[in-house]
């Protein structure tokens, strides 16, 4: 599986959730986050931490489980003067080929043995497109930003629910707290004066700060106000 969206669409988050789900007795799983530094042999040393050897040239996890690697921003690594990223072409060769070499003794095979990956990645960072040969193995599913009327239900249910042990003056402004930061929010994330540019590339606005406020707002004591 490939997730694909934008920052704050709740990629790795949903992926994390389901993980929590599996079975611990039959499924095992690992993250690797990838970032512009990561090379094949970085990713190679993670991967190889995760398994056992089994019997001669054959590794995988606890017999009768399955693991999972995790690939977090797929895209990031550093393209190569070829435009190839190495770490991605090391996990489309165990894809097709169920393999890895040692590196100190490069006529030696490791055959890796009941593992899968599932990965995420922001199409509005990093590299732009990922080898296909990787890509064509994997399920893409699209995340996209939740509409308005969406977020709003969702963060009012949240608010409104801690608010109810305030007094009714404070509770009842949960409603107007969520209108207020959502009117906000989307008028800074859709002015061009807060646009990312090269100098300004930290103007990302995303779901994460909206959630970011709810959270803080959160945090609040209901013995500390009254109304």
């Amino acid at each position: 599986m490939l997730y694909v969206g934008a920052a704050g669409t709740g990629k790795t988050t949903n992926v994390k959730d389901y993980f929590s789900t599996l079975d611990k007795d039959k499924t095992i799983y690992a993250s690797i986050n990838f970032n512009s530094y990561t090379d094949s042999k970085a990713m190679q040393v993670v991967i190889e931490s995760q398994v056992d050897k089994r019997s001669g040239i054959h590794f995988g996890p606890p017999l009768g489980k399955i693991l999972i690697y995790f690939m977090d921003d797929l895209n990031m690594p550093y393209l190569d003067k070829y435009g190839t990223q190495s770490p991605i072409c090391l996990v489309r060769q165990i894809i097709d080929y169920g393999l890895v070499y040692d590196r100190d003794h490069l006529e030696e095979k490791k055959k890796l043995q009941d593992i899968m990956f599932s990965a995420c990645m922001n199409p509005k960072s990093g590299s732009f497109i990922v080898d296909l040969r990787l890509t064509r193995h994997m399920t893409l599913v699209a995340c996209l930003t939740a509409e308005k009327e969406i977020l709003s239900t969702i963060y009012f249910q949240i608010l409104d629910n801690h608010l109810k042990s305030f007094d009714k003056a404070n509770a009842e402004l949960a409603r107007k707290i969520i209108d207020a930061t959502m009117t906000v929010f989307l008028a800074v994330a859709t002015a061009p004066q807060f646009a990312p540019t090269a100098k300004k590339f930290h103007y990302q606005f995303n779901l994460r700060d909206f959630s970011k406020i709810i959270e803080n707002v959160c945090l609040a004591q209901a013995g500390h106000y009254r109304g």
